[in-house]
């Protein structure tokens, strides 16, 4: 990384450019939804979605609707995550894509 970033430390992660590569996609969304302002939304919209049930087979069922992304992985995008060692790791995979200042 271009920043000497510690372990402990706050960070902003900005999005420059969206990676193309699935697994660095996934790496960059997983990293996103540590910010506290997205768990926060992710939890508000786990609680309002819908659950229907059934009955199959003589037992009730729960049709659950899929989730929606918390999180944002366009360019611009702004997150703010606490910097631990795997959050450090994953920073360096995909560092090509974001760019990371302390907060």
């Amino acid at each position: 990384m271009a920043i000497d970033i510690r372990p402990g430390q706050w960070i902003n992660v900005t999005v420059t450019r969206q990676p193309r590569a699935a697994g660095a996609m996934k790496t960059l969304a997983r990293l996103l939804q540590m910010d506290k302002v997205a768990r926060k939304n992710a939890a508000r919209a786990s609680k309002a979605r819908p659950v229907g049930e059934h009955r199959r087979g003589g037992r009730m069922w729960k049709d659950r609707p899929s989730r929606v992304p918390a999180v944002s992985t366009h360019p611009g995008a702004s997150y703010r995550i606490f910097a631990s060692l795997d959050v450090l790791k994953d920073l360096t995979s995909i560092q090509k894509y974001v760019q990371i200042t302390p907060a």
